[in-house]
């Protein structure tokens, strides 16, 4: 699938196709997450991984994609208006529901549909991308939600909603945080990578997913990766490059994103005031440059692969 409906493009997202799509034999064609409901063309398979939805008035599908869902997340947000009559009919049509995250096993549940939690198709990305350990410390969108003298100098509706919002006392504080936690010397030493572009500087969908691959690979080499995006950390834990997954300040909404999946990766958790809890011994993070590679993702990786290949294979 592809997301070229908006302005900005998540690296992320490809990422997760890649995921589906080494388990086709072939790509017939791309769909767009947001119009599944338009399609009209010949019956086609469609791995059905991923974040739904932006518009969930397209909500359900076209009844000419034959889907696979699996690694499936509904938007909170948005689940009322996927949760529908027709909504509910539909998912119960192909029940049962491989749940991303606990999260949507629980919205589903609600609703009557049968699902299971299956973890992140990305875990599968180990089957392709093997870590050979380098020098390489990346912070990958660490703390992205912190405000910055960009985000909040950067244009007055961006200064206004910082006052409204009590941002603009953040600024700096990220740095400070990071510094805290880390260590002078990994900080000083890390290379600061986003998975968030503008569409027009990758306009193609082949150009966006060659800039997924290509960031995987600079993920295999790394000694360290330090991100905030779980599109981030669980393709590292998938290829065993030593990953911490920071989490501060998310909104509830959001944090669900995570449930399940949490336990896969060292996780460090920063409160608004500054407060820090670590699932890992930080001093030891602080001197090897590095982290534990955790391998509590392993339990998924074979059904995942297993349930796609049966559904490609299947007539």
């Amino acid at each position: 699938m592809t997301y070229g409906f908006q302005n900005r493009i998540n690296i992320g997202d490809y990422i997760q196709s890649l995921a589906a799509r080494q388990f086709l034999p072939k790509v017939d064609r791309y769909f767009c997450r947001e119009e599944l409901h338009a399609y009209s063309g010949p019956r086609t398979k469609v791995i059905m991984n991923g974040h739904f939805m932006r518009y969930p008035a397209n909500w359900p599908p076209s009844p000419k994609i034959l889907p696979l869902f699996i690694s499936f997340h509904i938007n909170p947000r948005r689940a009322d208006g996927m949760l529908t009559r027709e909504g509910v009919a539909y998912l119960k049509k192909h029940e049962p529901i491989g749940c991303r995250d606990l999260s949507t096993l629980e919205l589903l549940a609600n609703k009557g549909i049968e699902g299971y939690f299956s973890s992140c198709l990305t875990l599968t990305l180990g089957n392709r991308f093997r870590h050979v350990a380098d020098e390489d410390v990346f912070f990958v969108d660490v703390l992205f939600g912190y405000p910055t003298w960009r985000t909040v100098f950067g244009s007055f509706n961006g200064f206004q909603k910082a006052i409204e919002k009590g941002d603009i006392f953040l600024l700096g504080k990220r740095d400070r945080v990071l510094r805290a936690v880390f260590g002078q010397d990994i900080v000083a030493a890390a290379e600061e990578v986003t998975h968030v572009y503008d569409a027009q500087t990758c306009p193609t969908e082949n150009r966006r997913f060659e800039l997924a691959e290509r960031t995987l690979e600079r993920y295999e080499r790394a000694r360290l990766v330090v991100t905030s995006r779980i599109h981030c950390a669980l393709p590292c834990v998938a290829m065993g490059t030593p990953v911490i997954f920071v989490n501060g300040g998310f909104r509830q909404a959001s944090a669900r994103r995570f449930t399940g999946n949490d336990r896969l990766f060292h996780t460090i958790n920063i409160s608004r005031d500054g407060s820090v809890s670590a699932s890992c011994d930080m001093n030891g993070v602080k001197r090897d440059r590095s982290a534990p590679v955790k391998k509590d993702h392993l339990e998924y990786v074979e059904a995942l692969a297993r349930r796609c290949k049966e559904f490609v294979a299947e007539s």
